[in-house]
């Protein structure tokens, strides 16, 4: 069986998302195959991990508020008073479990849609409750998120219900709504399983406002409604804690007089982690900015309107994604509420308190710079407090797992053990939050912390001695006689394995590639933080890091692709049909050439003649329910089941149908149009009429 890269569950008939979640897996490049759990099967295939969601790499649940009640609970049942409404928050508690239950179990990220209502049928209060009910339960959830809408490629609200495939065959929404559908839910598991960017660094002149400030002053460039957009979409990313860098050929007093002279703008200068504002080559700049914050820069987005510029980043930072915003302002502010990169997923405290500490950490610099080291630690008045965690440290927890790699002792991604340990860390210029994390069990007569990591920010200062000295000080308490720490080497985490060497510690090999260093428990509660070249190198001046590794050249040309054509539900179809194309066959009639448009659009096999059949082709009974809709939609026909059911369902019979019962219809409309012109005539122009027939 093919490798599952995404299963889908829905309370309704879903798979005409298939193609187009087809798409956006070959777009995106994730492999496997797109599969769908059996019919309004969304509670069992949640709960067994053997089904589809559960032997995938991912998961599409799609959901509608009347699907999930009582069979014999009617529409106006749900709006009749609370007792409906509390029937839809109790299925959407019996939802929730099952949906935490599958993504504990799978391990994998849940998409939940939350689709709206049929016009005949649904009740747009239960779809609300529902809705509302379901966000709140997951928000903040990295295994599980929500969407209530195809936004941001919802269409026009009469393309969204088809009713009459609904109530052929349970297809409720339109092609269009389905692509709608498939971008929202593919864009939304690309964020949840794609690294996000850590900075995003802007250009000035020609992103942030139209003119050149160099050669039209601060008071002549122009920051309109739609330039406004684009510095709003940069306000919600660092309130979501990404740092926000300036990188601008200019003169620094320029663009700092042009943040001066508008205030009210909702991004100033207290918003920017960092800038480089002068005439080096803008990948210079770049690199000392990422040597500055001391973060690689595949965690860099660029945005320039210089095609020029871009060329040079791209030649001289491959691993910075650089995009090229369209000159046009409002074209600019549509290229970046389509950019998948910079959407927002569960954001932390920690995330939204990013700049600020980066700002208190450029003030540890400086005063670093003007004392020896030593006398910079005597004065920094650090603070290190190590509780258990609670629920509310489980997001931060989980993030610093993810994204702790230099001071990450074993490399763990994810958390196993009995207890863990959470550090909070604040000295005399600010709070860096909750900064380490240990993940601990009891073995016989030994504490063993399986996870031991600490964030990049707080490291070089002894928080990671404490944390250390803690665990000793716990064994000794709980009686235990040693403290082991886990190690593998990985790429990055060397200043791990240099804390290591410098302890009082026996390794006791676990493996090929993992290995137990094992001190006595009072040894460990002993450690003490002693300055020293390791430290001098991880708490050194700003911009002394050492070289960046060159990275893979960032994928920038499928986010430009995406975020310049790909950006609503008609200009995806488009794009699905162009890698189909249909055969032009000479000599087939206008109405043979839209069926076989139509059945490349829909089958496994593209028809190549007017005698290719539709079963033949890989067509299915859901296949037909979706062909007929599209020719009621086209042509305006409706036609009848015993018609299609034959061996004879060919392009060209098909087409016969179609032009016979446009003719019929035609002359029915004819006929009732003469029967109602007849009523309105009186019996002497009747007789009249006859006799002008006769004669």
């Amino acid at each position: 069986m093919n490798k599952i890269g995404l299963g889908v569950a829905a309370t309704f008939t879903a798979e005409p998302l298939g193609d187009a979640l087809r798409f956006w897996l070959a777009e995106i490049g994730v492999e496997g195959e797109v599969a769908f759990a059996p019919y309004d099967q969304v509670f069992p295939s949640l709960l067994d991990p053997g089904s589809v969601l559960g032997r995938a790499g991912a998961a599409v649940v799609l959901v509608r508020a009347e699907d999930l009640v009582a069979e014999d609970s009617a529409a106006e049942d749900l709006t009749a008073g609370q007792d409906g409404l509390d029937q839809v928050e109790a299925v959407a508690t019996d939802l929730v479990a099952a949906l935490r239950t599958s993504a504990r179990a799978s391990g994998t990220p849940h998409v939940l849609v939350v689709c709206p209502p049929s016009p005949e049928h649904g009740s747009p209060e239960a779809h609300a409750r529902l809705a509302s009910r379901l966000a709140r339960a997951f928000e903040g959830d990295r295994a599980v998120s929500v969407l209530t809408s195809a936004e941001p490629y919802e269409p026009e609200p009469e393309a969204v219900h088809d009713a009459f495939a609904d109530r052929t065959g349970n297809v409720p929404y339109t092609d269009r709504y389905f692509a709608a559908l498939a971008a929202a839910a593919a864009r939304r598991l690309h964020a949840m399983t794609t690294p996000r960017p850590k900075v995003v660094a802007v250009d000035c002149d020609g992103t942030l406002w139209d003119g050149v400030v160099g050669e039209d002053g601060p008071d002549g460039v122009v920051i309109g409604p739609q330039r406004l957009e684009i510095w709003r979409e940069l306000a919600r990313q660092v309130a979501a804690g990404r740092l926000l860098c300036l990188c601008s050929k200019n003169e620094e007093k320029d663009v700092r007089e042009v943040f001066a002279r508008h205030p009210e703008l909702p991004v100033g200068l207290d918003d920017v982690a960092a800038m480089r504002v002068g005439w080096e080559a803008k990948s210079q700049s770049l690199r000392s900015l990422a040597a500055e914050l001391d973060l690689g820069l595949d965690s860099f987005v660029f945005l320039d309107d210089s095609p020029v510029e871009c060329a040079e980043v791209r030649a001289g930072c491959p691993e910075v994604l650089t995009l090229r915003l369209p000159a046009g302002a409002a074209e600019a502010a549509a290229f970046l509420r389509h950019c998948w990169p910079l959407d927002l997923t569960a954001v932390t405290e920690a995330d939204r308190e990013r700049t600020r500490r980066y700002q208190e950490e450029r003030q540890r610099e400086q005063a670093r710079g003007e004392m020896s080291l030593a006398d910079f630690f005597a004065t920094l008045d650090l603070r290190v407090t190590i509780t258990p965690a609670g629920p509310e440290h489980e997001a931060r927890a989980v993030q610093l797992a993810e994204r702790t790699n230099q001071f990450n002792l074993s490399g763990a991604r994810r958390l196993d053990g009995e207890e863990k340990f959470v550090v909070d860390v604040r000295d005399r210029f600010g709070d860096y939050g909750v900064v380490g994390l240990t993940d601990v069990r009891t073995e016989g007569d030994t504490l063993r912390a399986g996870a031991f990591l600490l964030s990049c920010r707080a490291l070089g200062r002894g928080v990671e001695h404490r944390m250390l000295a803690h665990l000793g000080a716990l064994a000794r308490e709980r009686g235990l006689a040693r403290v082991a720490l886990a190690f593998r080497a990985t790429e990055r985490n060397q200043p791990a394995r240099d804390f290591l060497a410098a302890l009082p510690a026996t390794v006791e090999p676990s493996g090929e590639e993992e290995a137990w260093y094992v001190l006595g428990a009072a040894d460990a509660a002993a450690v003490v933080h002693t300055p020293g070249p390791a430290e001098e190198r991880a708490a050194g001046p700003a911009g002394t890091t050492g070289p960046v590794e060159p990275a893979a050249s960032a994928g920038w040309a499928a986010v430009e692709r995406i975020a310049t054509r790909l950006t609503g539900a008609d200009a995806i179809l488009d794009a699905m049909r162009a890698a189909r194309p249909v055969t032009e066959v000479a000599g087939a009639s206008p109405v043979e050439a839209a069926v076989m448009r139509m059945w490349a659009e829909l089958l496994d096999v593209a028809p190549t003649s007017v005698s290719d059949g539709f079963f033949q082709l890989g067509g299915h009974s859901l296949r037909l329910v979706q062909f007929m809709a599209r020719v009621r939609a086209e042509f305006g026909v409706e036609l009848p089941f015993d018609t299609l059911y034959t061996t004879s369902f060919t392009v060209a019979e098909v087409a016969k149908a179609i032009e016979e019962r446009q003719l019929a219809d035609a002359d029915d409309e004819e006929l009732a149009g003469l029967l109602d012109e007849l009523a309105g005539l009186s019996d002497e122009e009747i007789d009249a009429l006859l006799d002008s027939g006769n004669g």
